[in-house]
């Protein structure tokens, strides 16, 4: 399901919680971002394993140049 953040969000409080509106929850946006996120990470880490990997490719090491960070924002 797509979650859309219209630019009114959190306007008069709405959207914040389920009472307020019925739209999108704030709670729900940063969930759906959250999964975003981590399929866009999950996909990056495997292009830099298979660059790592190709033998057409220079002879680096991507995966160590450009792995970000741990993720740190998660669901719970």
């Amino acid at each position: 399901m797509t979650t859309q953040i219209r630019t009114s969000f959190g306007e008069g409080q709405a959207n914040i919680t389920s009472e307020h509106g019925g739209q999108a929850t704030l709670g729900q946006g940063l969930r759906d971002g959250i999964d975003d996120m981590t399929e866009l990470r999950t996909q990056f880490l495997a292009l830099l394993a298979k660059l790592d990997l190709d033998t057409g490719v220079a002879d680096e090491t991507y995966a160590s140049l450009l792995t970000p960070a741990d993720q740190t924002l998660t669901k719970g």
